[in-house]
């Protein structure tokens, strides 16, 4: 791990109106400080971020190099608001040692390509990211103590604001920028996040979303940077459960919608399958006859609502009493996706009974500035094809006909899908016990066609998205 101090001087109060849209950069040119100050033009996604990320925290674990890139990401574009070029040196950022440089490729371009696009905000406001080597604590926690060894002493800039229940105007932010106050915010400054506790963490198996939370408050949002024109496709994965259940961490009967799922259900992170790398999550749902009968007299099967949500997500319930919520489900854990393309998952069932009809759709909430109660809106169900093989659901964000308010309730949606969104949840349905492993959820730009609404449809579709299983 590289150990240095990033002086970043003084971040200026912007409006808290300000919007978090950030247009996305193919190029972005580079002063070398080490190298006279001469500038030069480097590709942003493919050279210029591998670089940084492999010259700041290059030695660190993967999910903290993901953080590391992100962060990275989302100060270069908080830099280029104010200024037409980014240093290269300890005042923005470490490109390199002098000049351009070819892309170091390996787990540095893997973790840039992994966090595609993604960028920090709070309140639509861009996140200035600091960060700093920080102390190396001996705490699995993550949190270093004052006996922890500081080698750069830099740990008197890093934040907890996670550990510490900072939320909204409560976070004043790092010393490295200009400090808010509750009544005064600043809220470009979230905190400065420790390099050496982002390794900790990432050895203890933290998802990287979650160690960008950890340091740059629980409500902290992540998004999705407006795509350039002309730019092949994005088809980016949003969980692929390789860094442990990612954003399914919740109990499979944590949500109130799901019903008559009885003892022994469950959600873990599975290696007997996975669509592609080592892992998936597998569903084990305990269909509870006796209890469906019970409910009305009427064997209306299982629901699942299987809510999406990064561990460390939080936020304030209640501004004055500061309390502070984990809402699962709420787009304060998840990405922010434009509703222009298709959003799908994979999944793999065992044969089961044939009157079993389990089916699958997915619920979406139409963000709007992290509010608790902006529109929920779910997806037409399709049938799951349970033949032991993964196989690909998609659903077309393009196509209204395809959603209406989740749950039936119009006091939760209109079916009309806004600007932006997150994914809520993945909802099954059906009347047997089942295993289903769950695989890379994904969102695309493109939209989804053909789109199945029956099970010859979704057969159809099938044949071209259909993966053998592992043996």
């Amino acid at each position: 791990m590289l150990v240095r101090l990033i002086w970043l001087g003084l971040v200026l109060f912007v409006s808290p109106v300000a919007a978090a849209i950030v247009d996305g950069i193919g190029e972005i040119t580079v002063r070398d400080d080490s190298g006279g100050g001469t500038f030069f033009t480097v590709d942003f996604e493919s050279n210029y971020l591998p670089n940084v990320v492999l010259r700041e925290n290059g030695a660190a674990s993967f999910e903290a190099l993901k953080a590391q890139a992100v962060a990275a990401r989302t100060f270069a574009y908080y830099k280029l608001r104010g200024n037409s070029f980014i240093r290269n040196g300890t005042s923005d950022q470490v490109y390199s040692l002098g000049g351009p440089q070819p892309n170091p490729g390996g787990r540095w371009e893997a973790a840039v390509r992994a966090t595609e696009g993604e960028f920090l905000s709070f309140n639509k406001i861009l996140t200035a990211t600091f960060y700093v080597a920080g102390a190396i604590p001996s705490s699995s926690s993550g949190v270093a103590t004052g006996s922890d060894p500081d080698p750069t002493n830099t740990e008197r800039f890093v934040t907890y604001t996670f550990a510490n229940n900072q939320l909204g105007p409560n976070n004043t932010g790092t010393t490295l920028g200009f400090v808010g106050t509750p009544s005064n915010p600043n809220y470009p400054n979230r905190g400065a996040m420790s390099q050496n506790g982002s390794d900790k963490l990432s050895d203890g198996g933290a998802f990287y979303q979650d160690i960008l939370k950890f340091y740059y408050g629980g409500d902290i949002q992540l998004g999705l940077v407006n795509p350039l024109p002309g730019q092949p496709p994005m088809l980016k994965t949003l969980t692929g459960f390789e860094a442990g259940n990612e954003h399914f961490v919740r109990a499979i009967n944590f949500a109130g919608q799901t019903s008559n799922v009885g003892s022994g259900s469950s959600a873990a992170v599975s290696q007997q399958e996975a669509q592609s790398g080592a892992s998936s999550q597998k569903l084990t749902i305990n269909y509870d006859h006796a209890g469906d009968l019970a409910d009305n007299g009427v064997q209306d099967g299982f629901t699942v609502r299987h809510l999406s949500g990064v561990a460390n997500g939080r936020q304030l319930s209640n501004i004055t009493s500061g309390t502070p919520t984990n809402p699962a489900g709420n787009p304060v854990g998840n990405l922010v996706l434009p509703t222009e393309g298709s959003i799908g998952f994979w999944l793999l069932v065992e044969t089961v009974a044939t009157n079993a009809n389990l089916q699958v759709a997915i619920a979406i909430d139409e963000w709007e500035n992290d509010v608790a109660n902006s529109d929920l809106e779910q997806s037409t169900y399709l049938d799951i094809i349970t033949d032991g093989q993964w196989h690909q659901y998609q659903w077309s964000l393009n196509d209204d006909s395809l959603w209406f308010p989740a749950f039936g309730a119009s006091s939760l949606g209109d079916g009309l899908l806004g600007q932006s969104m997150t994914v809520d949840s993945i909802l099954f349905r059906g009347q047997s016990d089942a295993v289903i492993y769950l695989d890379n959820v994904f969102y695309s730009s493109v939209s989804a066609v053909p789109e199945p609404s029956t099970t010859l449809a979704l057969l159809t579709l099938g044949l071209a998205a259909v993966w053998r299983r592992r043996r």
